[in-house]
């Protein structure tokens, strides 16, 4: 048996590990869908336009997180934002767009894919 001298390769261990998007991305399969983002509204959050969403629609919304709606047949992102009782979509600059009957909230953002 020959002597090993010399240090270890740093990558040694590492070499079988892959990453798979989908284990650290998606959480309830049958609840996940993905849309591309488009236009700048939401880079204040540090989205961009051709951003990868992760949605998950098992997600309740909540106050502070970013949501995807439905509304005249078209789908936006914005953030979700209380005011005062009310519930806001908001884009950071600008009014806020008043949830009303005829917006459908689809789902909550629970990530972002982006090449580079």
């Amino acid at each position: 048996m020959a002597n090993e001298t010399g240090f270890p390769s740093p990558a040694r261990g590492y070499e079988a590990n892959t990453i798979d998007l989908n284990t650290l991305m998606v959480h309830n399969a049958p609840a996940t869908f993905f849309m591309r983002m488009q236009g700048g509204q939401l880079i204040y959050r540090g989205i961009l336009s051709g951003d990868m969403l992760v949605i998950d629609r098992s997600r309740p919304p909540m106050p502070g997180c970013l949501v995807v709606f439905r509304r005249e047949g078209e789908f936006a992102c914005r953030e979700l934002r209380r005011e005062g009782e009310r519930l806001l979509l908001a884009d950071g600059c600008g009014e806020g767009i008043k949830i009303d009957e005829e917006t459908e909230i689809f789902g909550v953002v629970t990530g972002v894919v982006r090449n580079l």
